[in-house]
């Protein structure tokens, strides 16, 4: 049931669509283009990249995605992603003139972040246009309205443990949640690179005093 608000009618529009942060069940069905995740008693059809389902685990197991539930006056679409860094940049991509999540699925489902990061700052057209759905002109305008924002190289790697990897998970949906974009995120993660085994608290301190300098 939806609850509604103090004033009496339902929340707005965007208020839905950022209520379902991420979605644990069990695995029911894995395709390339969805998967379907039973979830107290209903089976949940979650739109993913390709990439995705080559990762999914066995059928009967549980799994986590971290969602976007997208409302139209059409209906409603769930996407799932392995990361909320991923689906951070799902929603990014939806932010540029004429990418709707279809071109956005395509384009992660065939290269990775990193791969992406390093395509628009580079401004390399050709690797962007070789993804299914991607001419010249949508190339084109994710290089203009996304090179500014990112501001990458493409070429950082990160190496964490599965507790850092977590805990950095937890400082990066706080430093969101604030206002910051992915591009200044992903920036501390690298500064902090050699500080991960910090506790929580701590790296989200010393990320926010690093945000404080950009």
């Amino acid at each position: 049931m939806v609850k509604r608000s103090f004033h009496g009618g339902l929340p707005r529009k965007g208020a839905v669509e950022e209520m379902l942060d991420y979605l644990r069940g069990t695995l029911e069905e894995s395709h390339p283009q969805y998967l379907i995740l039973q979830w107290m008693g209903l089976g949940i059809q979650v739109q993913i990249p390709a990439s995705l389902y080559f990762k999914t685990p066995g059928i009967g197991e549980k799994m986590t995605v971290f969602t976007y539930l997208q409302v139209k006056e059409d209906g409603m679409n769930l996407y799932g992603f392995l990361s909320g860094e991923e689906r951070n940049f799902f929603k990014t991509l939806l932010g540029v003139s004429g990418i709707g999540p279809k071109a956005a699925l395509s384009l992660m489902g065939h290269l990775t972040l990193s791969q992406l990061y390093s395509a628009i700052s580079r401004e390399e057209i050709q690797v962007l246009t070789n993804v299914p759905g991607i001419g010249q002109k949508t190339a084109g305008r994710l290089i203009y309205e996304l090179k500014d924002k990112l501001k990458l190289s493409g070429e950082e790697t990160f190496s964490l443990s599965k507790d850092e990897l977590k805990a950095w998970n937890d400082v990066e949906a706080a430093l969101l949640s604030l206002g910051y974009s992915v591009a200044e995120v992903t920036k501390v993660r690298k500064e902090l690179e050699g500080k991960m085994e910090l506790q929580m608290d701590e790296l989200f301190r010393k990320a926010l005093v690093l945000l404080g300098k950009y």
